[in-house]
C-alpha cells in the first residue's frame, strides 16, 4: 500500500507523494508523539469466547457506550449488539460469553516536584 498524505486532526492533509523518506518519517513522528500510551488512559477490555469457533478474543474500548447488552444470569454473554456501534466495529457478536473482565481507572497525575525517584 502506498501512503500519499498524512493528516492531523484539525489541519489539512500533507501530501507526501513527492516528499523523501526523511520528510515523511518525521511526519509520521509528530504524529506518534502526541498519541498517549494505552495505560495514560482509563479503558475497558473484555475477553470473548465465540462460541462458533471456541476462540477468544480481547477486544477494548477507550469510550463510552459499549454498543452492546449482556444477559442477566451466569454464563454472562452478549444479547445484542448495536448495529454501527463500537461494539459492532470490534466484531462483538450476539452469543459471545465474557470470559474475562481487565479495566483501568482514570491515572492520578504525578507531582514530579514532590516527588523523589529514589524512593
Amino acid at each position: 500500500m502506498k501512503m500519499t498524505a498524512v493528516e492531523f486532526t484539525g489541519q489539512d492533509r500533507t501530501s507526501v507523494e513527492d516528499k523523501d523518506y526523511a520528510t515523511t518519517s518525521a511526519l509520521l513522528q509528530r504524529g506518534v508523539g502526541v498519541l498517549p500510551h494505552e495505560t495514560d488512559r482509563p479503558y475497558l477490555q473484555l475477553t470473548l469466547l465465540n462460541p462458533s469457533t471456541n476462540e477468544e478474543l480481547v477486544k477494548t474500548w477507550y469510550t463510552k457506550p459499549l454498543g452492546l447488552t449482556w444477559s442477566q444470569c451466569a454464563p454472562i454473554k452478549v444479547s445484542k449488539v448495536g448495529k454501527g456501534s463500537r461494539a459492532w466495529e470490534l466484531g462483538v457478536e450476539e452469543g459471545m460469553e465474557i470470559k474475562r473482565v481487565a479495566h483501568t481507572d482514570m491515572p492520578t497525575p504525578v507531582d514530579i516536584y514532590a516527588k523523589k525517584y529514589d524512593e
